[in-house]
């Protein structure tokens, strides 16, 4: 072997190693969540009746929303669309596509307070979707007033919403 070849070797065994110790960085940094929103893929067909009459969720709603009022941080926010892209990866779904609605619905502006609750990629109307709940506090970190979103996939079309005023 050449010392080129060995060098290309080399690289190729550091950058693997820097990835994989990144990950697990990434999922250590996730285990402090006491409590994480529910992501689910499901073969779920949902109309405008199924819709209001499923969401919100009020579990994982009043879940997120009692364990981080009052202990909100951006940083939080970041880890819970952390844990949600993780459990996405895990079932083999397209991640750019959630990141997407999450700068959509305003989940990732900053001085928000919105934490995501609820992503489950199904049907609606017979359309590939995702359907996406936050809990969000106005203008203090009191957790408890929802929005829902239905998108349809791939292009983002919003087929349904409810949420609180």
């Amino acid at each position: 072997m050449t010392n080129k070849m060995l060098r290309y070797i080399l690289i190729f065994f550091t950058l693997l190693f820097f990835n994989i110790d990144c990950n697990d960085n990434s999922i250590e940094s996730l285990a402090y969540l006491s409590v994480k929103p529910v992501v689910k893929v499901t073969s779920n067909n949902y109309d405008q009746i199924t819709f209001r009459k499923t969401f919100p969720d009020t579990l994982s709603l009043n879940k997120i929303s009692k364990a981080y009022s009052h202990s909100y941080s951006e940083q939080l926010r970041t880890s819970l669309i952390q844990y949600m892209e993780s459990e996405i990866r895990r079932f083999g779904e397209d991640v750019v596509i959630f990141d997407s609605l999450m700068n959509i619905t305003g989940c990732k502006t900053p001085g928000e307070y919105i934490l995501p609750t609820y992503a489950e990629k199904t049907k609606y109307d017979s359309k590939d979707a995702w359907l996406i709940q936050f809990t969000y506090g106005l203008g203090k970190p009191v957790f408890g007033r929802w929005k829902c979103f239905a998108f349809s996939i791939p292009n983002l079309d919003t087929l349904a919403y409810i949420g609180t005023k």
